[in-house]
């Protein structure tokens, strides 16, 4: 009897480890993977953004978009967005790709990513989304060159594999091409 209960006690003692740590691993290790976004870029390519610094996926119709006059051409207008005026950029032609207008694939209505930093947000115009995928932070290449200049300063790095390339949001909210005409509308 005694060995019964003593193998109870070391099963439970187990089972009780097992419940804190599934693996039996001490410590946990560090999980630094980060939730982000894919969808596609260019024809050739998808992009990545961080989940966190999305607000909002919608599609609108192309009525729902008030150009606004003398502005540059990846600014598409802006729409009525939860009580707030939001400028809608055409991604695709703000980093110096062909702008979705032109691309034969363009649905009647378009896709945005509502982001935000600092306080501001903004629409991006896409073709469409992917997934939700899971990248370690720390593994994201952040090198010089490996793409066009034009997508250069709006790039935070790239996964390796499978990944893309990892928009800095910041950079897109803050972009000289479009925010200095921000208060004409």
């Amino acid at each position: 009897m005694l060995s019964t209960q003593s193998s109870r006690l070391t099963l439970s003692g187990l089972l009780g480890a097992d419940e804190r740590d599934p693996l039996g691993l001490t410590p946990l290790p560090v999980d630094n993977r980060q939730r982000f976004l894919r969808f596609v870029l260019d024809q050739n390519s998808d992009a990545l953004l961080p989940l966190h610094q999305i607000v909002e996926v919608m599609q609108i119709s192309f009525e729902e978009i008030f150009p606004i006059p003398d502005m540059p051409g990846c600014i598409l207008g802006v729409c009525s967005w939860q009580g707030e005026t939001l400028w809608l950029v055409d991604l695709n032609h703000l980093v110096g790709y062909t702008p979705l207008y032109e691309r034969s694939q363009l649905t009647t209505t378009p896709t945005v990513i509502v982001i935000q930093s600092s306080g501001r947000s903004l629409g991006l115009v896409v073709e469409s989304v992917g997934e939700i995928d899971f990248f370690d932070e720390e593994k994201i290449i952040m090198e010089a060159g490996l793409c066009s200049p034009s997508l250069e300063p709006f790039v935070l790095g790239y996964c390796p594999g499978q990944g893309g390339t990892v928009l800095d949001v910041a950079a897109l909210v803050e972009s000289p091409l479009w925010q200095s005409h921000e208060g004409g509308g």
